[in-house]
């Protein structure tokens, strides 16, 4: 049972608040999740980074209100099996500091920032196996439900940092159509208990990135975001050539965006004068997703690095 849930009053922020200041909850197992900035890109377009959270993305909301349910209900060990990297290690850390032994799976893509943040934080790493499943003590209502809490919180945030206005247009890295529908009923929540001076939602946008067409192992993926976009005209698909060339224009002023956030950078600057003001989600910290931004750009760190005893020799 989840002991968390919207709180109906609305408070004034403090600094020091986390996100749980607009839940209702006894006990929140909390690292200051939340309160994150929202810093202005340009003078229309404004960036919600949550890559200040202390794992460095946004999922650390949503570990934080899985494991508040966990230790209120009682459960002795956490047991974690997803396709979401990001997210059993943030799990990882979150169950580490409520004093409960984590056991999690990685996928064969997991990156190294995850592997070290769950290893570092005790971990058990489980090798996943068709033949024996692990059973997660997690239901995929409970990850659900905290998913929809942690976009609550979000928008709550994002209307107070706009001095309780709502923005005409909330851009969404990578969100699903229930993603989608979350931020949809969290602004709708504000409207209703009269929390916001504005009189409409933003118009929420998923924003995908399509691989390289020439790219056979990414086919999938490619096809998995055109489809999206053909169902909905709330998905925004972008060429990986243009996600590339914000990614790199951005770094050149001062702006260093995870592939997600330079898609939707990319995307507000297609959208017309009456779509502003206009906030960009950033999921996660440019530094957590340094190697896909290398690939990206196609840096390598010692391009230029000799061997020794090659042209100059020690003799």
């Amino acid at each position: 049972m989840l002991s968390a849930r919207p709180s109906a009053q609305r408070r004034q922020a403090v600094a020091s608040e986390s996100m749980w200041r607009f839940l209702a909850s006894p006990a929140p197992v909390s690292l200051g999740e939340g309160n994150t900035p929202l810093l202005p890109v340009t003078p229309s377009i404004f960036l919600k980074d949550e890559g200040r959270n202390t794992g460095a993305g946004m999922l650390d909301r949503i570990a934080s209100i899985l494991v508040t349910i966990a230790k209120a209900s009682g459960q002795k060990h956490i047991t974690f099996s997803s396709d979401s990297d990001a997210l059993a290690a943030s799990l990882a850390v979150y169950a580490a500091n409520a004093g409960l032994p984590c056991s999690i799976t990685f996928s064969a893509e997991a990156s190294d920032f995850d592997h070290i943040r769950a290893t570092a934080a005790g971990a058990t790493l489980l090798t996943p196996s068709p033949h024996t499943p692990v059973e997660a003590t997690l239901s995929a209502e409970d990850i659900a439900l905290a998913t929809h809490l942690a976009t609550h919180t979000i928008a709550c945030e994002i209307a107070e940092q706009l001095q309780w206005k709502l923005p005409e247009t909330l851009l969404i890295p990578g969100a699903t159509p229930a993603d989608l529908l979350h931020f949809e009923q969290s602004f709708d929540f504000l409207l209703q208990h009269n929390w916001t001076t504005s009189t409409r939602a933003p118009r929420c946008l998923a924003v995908h990135i399509a691989p390289a067409s020439h790219t056979r192992s990414h086919a999938p993926a490619r096809i998995a975001a055109q489809a999206l976009q053909q169902l909905s005209d709330h998905v925004m698909v972008l060429e990986e050539d243009r996600v590339r060339e914000a990614l790199q224009r951005m770094a050149q002023t001062g702006w260093m965006l995870s592939p997600g956030a330079a898609a939707g950078f990319a995307t507000a600057e297609t959208l017309p004068a009456n779509a502003a003001p206009i906030v960009l989600l950033e999921p996660r910290s440019a530094l957590s997703a340094a190697h896909e931004i290398a690939q990206l750009l196609g840096i390598r760190r010692y391009p230029t690095r000799m061997p020794v005893g090659g042209i100059i020799s020690p003799l």
